[in-house]
């Protein structure tokens, strides 16, 4: 569903580019709405030298310039900082949501970083940016301070950035991290997701392999294997991404994640 934001005050005659999901912006109320729909892509650094000189030079808000430009140099939580001086420049945090607002600053704040990574992952996920998202999945596998947060988190990883594969149809790579979703986790949607791009890639005997090796259970291999053979077959394309869409959604309802 398309939105409208109504922008009551100066539109900038050149845009903001945002990098991260190909967006470009032309007025403080559109920053507003993304920042308010995307706190995972808002990092520390948002608010950087670029983003100011725009609000300046394109939306000749000088006084909001300055605002954010001493809040930086203060240092002292610059990002929670600036994104309550956006909303004392808009109004657009209503009175009644601003406590829940300031809690999930707060939760934001307090994430271990690997859990702040995936998040931003997850989010560019949502937005098509199948790349950029294994980029930063990647990133995460890497990190020193994982083990802490346990087997549920790194299955999650592998799962969502399995998914991603799959949309960019990079079967073999998209195969290795469902696996390895499914051996952290064991849950049944993990092994769903796995077995679905295995039958995508290598077809119904590998399928049928694979669920006889995970002892799959009889029920709900034929209701996939049925799902699967219900896609069209002239355009598989759109129909796999349909289904590809769904397993990051079911996952998460099943991991509380």
């Amino acid at each position: 569903m398309s939105m409208a934001v109504l922008c009551q005050v100066k539109r900038a005659e050149h845009p903001f580019y945002i990098r991260d999901i190909d967006l470009n912006i032309y007025s403080i109320e559109e920053l507003c709405y993304f920042a308010d729909h995307n706190l995972a892509l808002v990092e520390e650094d948002f608010f950087d030298d670029a983003l100011i000189g725009w609000i300046g030079e394109e939306l000749q808000d000088h006084n909001f310039v300055r605002t954010l430009e001493r809040i930086r140099k203060e240092g002292v939580q610059p990002l929670g900082r600036m994104l309550h001086a956006l909303n004392a420049e808009t109004g657009w945090i209503y009175v009644q949501d601003r406590e829940a607002f300031e809690k999930t600053l707060d939760s934001n704040r307090r994430l271990p970083g690997p859990e702040r990574l995936r998040r931003r992952a997850d989010s560019l996920v949502g937005y098509g940016k199948y790349t950029k998202a294994i980029e930063e999945y990647k990133r995460i596998l890497v990190m020193e301070d994982l083990e802490g947060l346990g087997e549920q988190f790194l299955g999650t990883v592998y799962n969502n950035m399995g998914v991603s594969y799959a949309r960019l149809f990079e079967m073999d790579e998209a195969i290795e991290c469902l696996r390895k979703a499914c051996d952290s986790i064991g849950s049944r949607d993990a092994l769903r997701n796995y077995l679905c791009a295995v039958y995508l890639a290598r077809g119904e005997d590998a399928f049928e392999k694979l669920a006889d090796e995970r002892k799959a259970d009889a029920e709900a291999r034929e209701a996939l294997l049925s799902e699967i053979k219900s896609m069209k077959v002239p355009e598989p394309e759109e129909d796999v991404n349909t289904l590809l869409g769904g397993w990051v959604r079911e996952y998460h309802r099943e991991t509380a994640r």
